[in-house]
């Protein structure tokens, strides 16, 4: 787009409203109450804030997904039956830099285990809530060695077993 079609496109949509307003004031001889902005310039951020979320929780979820793989990886090798924290999953190379450090795409994720032992078989639980509620997520997320995944809007709370069972279309 060049500058005077980039200007136009700005310019022009104001340009409307004043003359707008002031043949209503001659037709009317009442003065019209002009806005600053366009209607649908009112609210900017509406659209990419909500395209924004979406990213992030999608993003979150292929995260949680590459964390419980990671984890069923390692229980199955190195971890001899037992699930592995998120620096041991770096340092075996199953997860990247930044989800060893337990943040991606604007959600903080926490790994709980329990290791195995003579009265219990081995547990985790992953949990992935929006770092800014409402601003990098809505939806808070949960899976658990059974592989379900979980998510529900909780205000920035941490999902739990109890949350709807997240049904993905392919």
């Amino acid at each position: 787009m060049t500058w005077d079609r980039y200007a136009l496109a700005i310019v022009l949509p104001f340009a409307v409203a004043a003359v707008s307003a002031a043949t209503l004031q001659a037709q009317t001889g009442k003065a019209a109450s002009t806005q600053t902005r366009p209607a649908d310039l009112a609210r900017p951020t509406t659209g990419p804030r909500r395209a924004l979320i979406r990213h992030n929780e999608a993003g979150a979820l292929a995260a949680l997904r590459t964390l419980f793989t990671a984890e069923v990886t390692y229980q199955s090798t190195t971890g001899q039956g037992d699930y592995g924290t998120i620096e041991e999953l770096g340092e075996q190379g199953l997860i990247d830099y930044v989800l060893r450090e337990g943040h991606r795409y604007g959600y903080l994720f926490k790994v709980r285990l329990e290791k195995r032992s003579s009265e219990s078989q081995p547990s985790l639980q992953i949990v992935a809530i929006p770092r800014t509620y409402g601003v990098t997520g809505r939806r808070s997320f949960y899976i658990d060695e059974t592989g379900v995944i979980r998510a529900a809007d909780k205000k920035g709370a941490e999902a739990t077993l109890a949350a709807d069972t997240l049904v993905l279309d392919p």
